[in-house]
């Protein structure tokens, strides 16, 4: 807001006590005293009795505001905060509560002093969490994340140890939610939690979460690819997150030979180390198993991987009915009979029915835990993945879960984060309309100069680009997030994909009342059979399904590239020459035709044509015949070597013997964003 960076970093109550103490000004900050500002310096020599506050100060006011509540001059209020730094400052200029505490204890009055807190909509829970008891710690699952590229075997792998087939049942073939799962190994009957991740790059936000709340990494790398996009993304992620890493080399199975598999291995194993993934073989300790999800080939020893590394991670959490839950939210949707159903991953504590849980702008009273099977269970236990329901609104995947004791606490705590986040709003959208506002002054301040440079007025018309509206709707929230991510930014110079709205559930009446109000176009994602009067609603609202993201984004393209300003290509398909000028009378009016010899092609009666005169081939026409005669027939085209008479569209006859006819067709040239 202000026109120094102390601003982003400090935050405004942290700057207004900086700049009350002249750190971030090369001169004392100074006090307003009978109408003048005095030094600091001299300050403690004319202290004078504080002035009584008798207004209610507003959490924001426009500097023209300011100055009637204080009773002084415009133009003095706004010269003397360009002396206290605020080198924006105009009349229009939008003040936050801070700032203006800050502007009335220099003008000396009784200012309430202010807490300083700095709670925010992102930590306002922090004060509900509870500390460690030591004494309720024990060993708990590993929670596992499986990543990598789309397409390399990764819920293959979680199909062999479970023993199921969900694979198949995935649209498109991709995994395109978080899937969570745990399961009793066949092997060293150990439970390990299993994240599996989609690895099309649709889902960066989802992968980034599975990095962050996971406590072991396994990286899928396909012998045959190597390391691809996603690969490399999902090592970004690991690094960053600092989890422990073990890498599957998956498909050998398709390699006929030992000695292939070796090759293909190290050229694998090479490409981990030119990325700093630094594996066993070579003295590192990242350990890499070659598997195959299909025929089981060393899935005991990525097994044995696993719980060797959470072994010696000594993984442990809080157990117990009396320890507070915690947790996060890995999926939510709204479902038949069950209503707002979240996915939530126990961090701490016993989950039970009736228990209470606040969760970013919601809370819950537990009816009903499902496991992944959706069978009902009675309690759930750190690491393990429930269904929950009972939410007031559906959360949003990512959010952490904590435990509350009574749903008056909940709503208290609910409330605050909602106002909190309001506040938030409120100041983004001041910061941003005072950059649009001093924008503006500079670009018309520029424009003024430019104009007097030229000693002309030129007042352009500016437009940005197009916006074509679109509102989503989708199964879970994590696909509503990554849908956003991925069609968000989708646009150019001359248009550009906008999000009106999006939700998790069937679209609704209001969303098709928005729509037609806001001409948009409902994006319904693996949201199954549509009911019919949505399809063909009676807002006449355009409604698209689908079940594969990128059939969506590909959709979502092509619809931006129509509404682009087309291109044309002309093709010259003939040519012919003006011999001689004929007089038509018709009903006592004077006809011109030209009487033409066709040159080379064929025109045609619906033909583009251009007239051109002289060496430099002038255009003196450009548009379609009205008339294409050889006597008293009409034939549809005239071809090369034939002579025929011609007139053209708009009564136009200023042509004359030796002018070209060009006879061409426009061409549609391909855009893309």
């Amino acid at each position: 807001m202000l026109n120094f960076c102390p601003t982003a970093v400090m935050g405004p109550r942290l700057l207004a006590s900086s700049l009350r103490s002249s750190i971030w000004f090369k001169c004392p900050v100074r006090a307003y005293s009978k109408g003048k500002f005095v030094s600091s310096k001299n300050k403690k020599n004319k202290m004078q009795t504080l002035k009584p506050l008798n207004f209610v100060i507003p959490n924001y006011t426009s500097v023209n505001n300011l100055a009637n509540m204080l009773n002084i001059k415009l133009d003095k209020l706004v010269k003397d905060l360009k002396d206290l730094g605020f080198t924006n400052a105009r009349t229009d200029f939008i003040l936050s509560k801070d700032y203006i505490q800050l502007i009335l204890q220099e003008y000396n009055y009784d200012v309430p002093s202010s807490s300083g807190s700095s709670t925010n909509s992102g930590n306002v829970y922090n004060a509900l969490k509870v500390s460690l008891n030591p004494r309720n710690l024990a060993e708990r699952p590993p929670v596992v994340t499986i990543m990598g590229h789309v397409d390399h075997g990764k819920t293959t792998i979680l199909d062999y140890l479970r023993n199921s087939s969900l694979v198949d049942k995935e649209s498109g073939g991709i995994t395109q939610h978080i899937g969570a799962f745990q399961v009793v190994t066949p092997v060293s009957k150990r439970k390990i939690t299993f994240l599996d991740t989609p690895g099309h790059a649709a889902f960066l936000k989802m992968r980034q979460r599975g990095a962050n709340i996971t406590d072991i990494i396994v990286l899928v790398i396909s012998v045959e690819d190597s390391i691809m996009p996603q690969t490399i993304e999902a090592i970004k992620h690991v690094k960053k997150s600092g989890n422990e890493l073990i890498v599957a080399i998956t498909k050998i199975d398709k390699l006929s030979s030992q000695k292939k598999k070796d090759e293909a291995i190290t050229r694998v194993t090479n490409d981990l180390l030119s990325h700093e993934i630094e594996v066993e073989s070579i003295g590192g300790s990242v350990q890499v198993v070659s598997v195959s999800g299909k025929t089981g080939e060393n899935m005991d020893l990525l097994e044995e991987c696993i719980i060797a590394l959470s072994d010696s991670m000594d993984l442990k959490a809080e157990y117990g009915r009396s320890t507070m839950i915690e947790g996060w939210i890995l999926e939510s949707e709204v479902q038949k009979a069950l209503g707002n159903v979240a996915t939530v991953l126990i961090r701490k504590g016993e989950l039970q029915k009736g228990n209470i849980l606040i969760c970013g702008n919601t809370y819950c009273k537990v009816r009903a835990i499902l496991d992944e099977h959706r069978n009902p269970i009675q309690n759930a236990c750190p690491a393990q993945a429930v269904k929950v329901s009972g939410w007031k609104e559906l959360p949003s995947a990512g959010d952490e879960v904590i435990q509350v004791s009574t749903e008056a606490t909940a709503k208290k705590f609910v409330t605050k984060r909602l106002n909190l986040v309001k506040l938030e709003k409120e100041a983004t959208t001041v910061e941003k309309l005072n950059n649009e506002r001093t924008q503006t002054k500079e670009l018309a301040e520029k424009n003024n100069y430019d104009d007097k440079e030229r000693g002309e007025v030129d007042s352009p018309e500016c437009k940005g680009p197009t916006k074509v509206n679109f509102i989503l709707k989708a199964d879970v929230s994590g696909s509503v997030e990554a849908i956003r991510e991925s069609i968000g930014h989708l646009g150019n110079e001359e248009v550009v994909c906008n999000i009106v709205d999006s939700s998790v559930g069937m679209p609704t009446e209001s969303d098709l009342r928005l729509a037609r109000v806001s001409n948009s176009i409902i994006l319904c994602f693996s949201l199954g059979n549509l009911p019919n009067d949505v399809l063909n609603n009676k807002e006449k609202v355009e409604v698209r399904q689908f079940d594969v993201i990128y059939k969506l984004i590909e959709s979502v393209t092509e619809t931006l590239i129509e509404n682009m300003m087309p291109i044309y290509d002309c093709k010259q398909i003939a040519t012919a020459e003006v011999r001689e000028i004929f007089n038509f009378c018709l009903k006592q009016k004077s006809i011109r035709i030209a009487g033409c010899k066709v040159t080379n092609g064929k025109i045609s009666r619906n033909s583009l044509v251009k007239v051109l005169r002289g060496a430099e081939d002038e255009v003196i026409f450009d548009g379609k015949l009205a008339t294409l005669r050889q006597g008293k027939e009409s034939p549809a085209e005239v071809t090369k070597g034939k002579e025929c008479g011609i007139t053209f569209e708009n009564n136009f006859e200023g042509y004359e013997p030796g002018d070209k006819i060009i006879a061409y067709e426009k061409i549609k040239v391909q855009r893309y964003l």
